[in-house]
């Protein structure tokens, strides 16, 4: 991991909302990203790789945001490397995969298959083998992360409507549900949890808004640390709402 170079100066002022000291860390940060694109999703096209970025720059912006200010600033690469990493294969995961699947798990399939050159038996060996019980993974649910991975059915994909014959999206079918969760201490658990399983940039926008861990801040804030105007920034908090909705419907957490 090459050291980014980033002054203690820089992340005060960031984090005091200087948004020029805010994008001097950012563009410091963004060969480290390219990097890992290249590495994690060397298969990326350009406009792939352009979102990959933007998710790993929001990843940055917002531990900028958490960072204590009174460590050496050459830790803050250690402290976002794994983070930002993790988001670009997830994104990677769920540009390719349905929303359904848990992306953790299908990346940690793909390392399997990757490391046994591609050989099914032995990448499931390692599952149905680890020492540790949260490794390990049923042989439906391993066939199923591979199937998806494969198959990468999207949002806007038609499936059979019904007996009439009629077509609809997937999207079409996916419920708007309401949470029957009633407690708030679990409600901000769940909302914390929910910011983890969706894009970074819709995460940042919500929990900038709500104030889900971290500094609740004004729009025109969350606009300048992300470059983009008011509108693009209620584009994304409305997709962040619809996605952690579907990844709260997918995992049986609004019944």
């Amino acid at each position: 991991m090459a050291r980014t170079e980033v002054t203690d100066e820089q992340i005060t002022a960031a984090q005091a909302g200087d948004s020029d000291a805010m994008w001097k860390i950012v563009e410091a940060f963004d060969g480290m990203f390219r990097g890992m694109i290249r590495s994690v999703a060397p298969g990326a096209s350009a406009t792939d790789a352009e979102d990959y970025l933007q998710e790993a720059r929001a990843v940055l912006i917002q531990h900028v945001r958490d960072y204590d200010s009174s460590s050496s600033s050459a830790q803050l690469s250690s402290y976002v490397y794994r983070a930002a990493r993790r988001a670009i294969a997830e994104a990677d995961v769920m540009n390719h995969a349905t929303l359904s699947i848990d992306p953790t798990a299908a990346i940690r399939v793909r390392r399997a298959l990757a490391e046994h050159g591609g050989d099914v038996e032995r990448a499931w060996a390692e599952f149905r083998d680890a020492a540790s019980p949260t490794k390990r993974m049923s042989r439906d649910l391993f066939l199923a992360m591979i199937e998806a991975l494969t198959e990468g059915q999207r949002l806007d994909a038609p499936v059979k409507g019904g007996d009439d014959g009629d077509s609809l999206s997937l999207a079409d079918v996916i419920a708007d549900p309401s949470s029957d969760v009633s407690d708030p201490l679990e409600r901000r658990e769940l909302a914390r949890w929910l910011m983890t399983q969706i894009p970074q940039r819709q995460s940042l926008a919500l929990r900038a808004f709500y104030g889900i861990g971290m500094t609740q801040q004004d729009d025109t804030l969350t606009c300048a640390d992300m470059a983009i105007n008011g509108t693009a920034l209620r584009r994304l908090r409305s997709r962040g709402i619809d996605s952690a909705r579907k990844v709260a419907n997918a995992h049986d957490l609004t019944a």
